[in-house]
């Protein structure tokens, strides 16, 4: 059964749903399952053949672009359509194009409820409502449901593992990566960069670096700081003031014979296998938490503590999750360091 799915919105929502796109996976067989999804992350999943059949951008501008998205989706005959975004564009594009049956995961929003009064209400559209009470994962396993599809815990391991050869490490370093801890410092450790009315962790120069030392003495193991493509100063003073640079990308800071090595400019591809291959993920919560789900990796989530319920509607598996709230970063490296496994 040719299956079309669509999902157009950021990284982390993807990843939210790719459990449940596994589990239609093994009902309907991956040949038969495509992907419409935003145009500023179709590069990173395009190649991810395993995953689906074949992937669609969707554009962000452009009518033209987007008029010819449509004619192509059009020309195929799909037996379902299924709507995991409940956007007002995803929903549209869904009554347009062809299929035997559409299930929709619709929001509670005005356009939303008069596409379903004006259009959804014929035999062929079944819908499941976002009531923002629980979690998404039960609203998508009852989404699948209607395609009488069944959800397994197993369908969370749902990435391919990559080793680290793909980075090209010098063997020393390499290595010193047989078991690390991952940090993901990005935008959102810092208020001024993200939400201005979060809480700020804002770690400064010397407090960053007390706190790789603290970890090294407790666990002797590696670290490994990322930041993405995110240029910090502070990681940049680090870097320039206390590590021996390795390449244009990897530094390396050493401390009673353990290392912390500092990847710079990473791209999303980059931080996957980094985050596959860690024992635990310190991050704020995005992307990287549902890829550490994937391979069961200790995760230590940063959430701000008056939306701890928002959060917790995007995390369905519990297994080897922790939360901790935001604070003033001396603090904090105590919660962090607390939950390490």
């Amino acid at each position: 059964m040719k299956t079309l799915i669509i999902r157009t919105d950021k990284l982390g929502d993807i990843y939210i749903t790719l459990p449940y796109i596994k589990s239609l996976i093994k009902k309907f067989e991956k040949e038969n399952i495509d992907l419409v999804l935003s145009e500023s992350i179709y590069d990173h999943f395009k190649n991810k053949e395993y995953l689906f059949n074949k992937v669609y951008s969707y554009p962000k501008n452009g009518f033209f672009k987007k008029l010819l998205l449509l004619i192509k989706l059009r020309s195929k005959k799909y037996q379902n359509i299924i709507v995991f975004d409940g956007k007002d564009k995803s929903i549209i594009l869904s009554i347009i194009l062809r299929s035997v049956r559409k299930f929709i995961f619709i929001e509670k929003r005005k356009i939303n409820f008069i596409l379903k009064i004006i259009f959804l209400n014929k035999y062929k559209y079944k819908l499941v409502i976002n009531n923002k009470l629980e979690t998404y994962g039960i609203l998508f396993e009852r989404l699948i449901n209607l395609l009488d599809v069944k959800f397994d815990n197993n369908d969370f391991n749902f990435l391919k593992y990559e080793n680290l050869i793909h980075f090209n490490l010098p063997k020393n370093i390499e290595n010193n990566l047989k078991s690390f801890t991952m940090i993901h410092l990005d935008e959102k450790w810092f208020s001024k960069l993200y939400i201005k009315d979060f809480t700020d962790i804002n770690p400064s120069e010397e407090d960053f670096l007390n706190f790789i030392k603290e970890f090294i003495n407790k666990k002797e193991k590696t670290l490994v700081v990322t930041t993405g493509k995110v240029n910090l100063s502070l990681i940049n003073k680090l870097c320039t003031k206390k590590c021996t640079k390795i390449n244009d990308y990897l530094f390396e800071l050493n401390h009673n014979n353990c290392k912390a090595l500092f990847f710079l400019n990473t791209n999303m591809r980059d931080l996957e296998i980094l985050t596959m291959n860690s024992n635990n993920l310190i991050t704020c919560q995005g992307p990287l938490t549902h890829v550490a789900f994937s391979f069961n990796i200790n995760v230590i989530d940063i959430i701000e503590k008056r939306l701890e319920n928002w959060y917790n509607r995007h995390v369905s598996k519990k297994i080897n999750y922790n939360k901790v709230f935001r604070k003033d970063f001396k603090d904090l490296k105590n919660d962090i360091l607390a939950n390490l496994k």
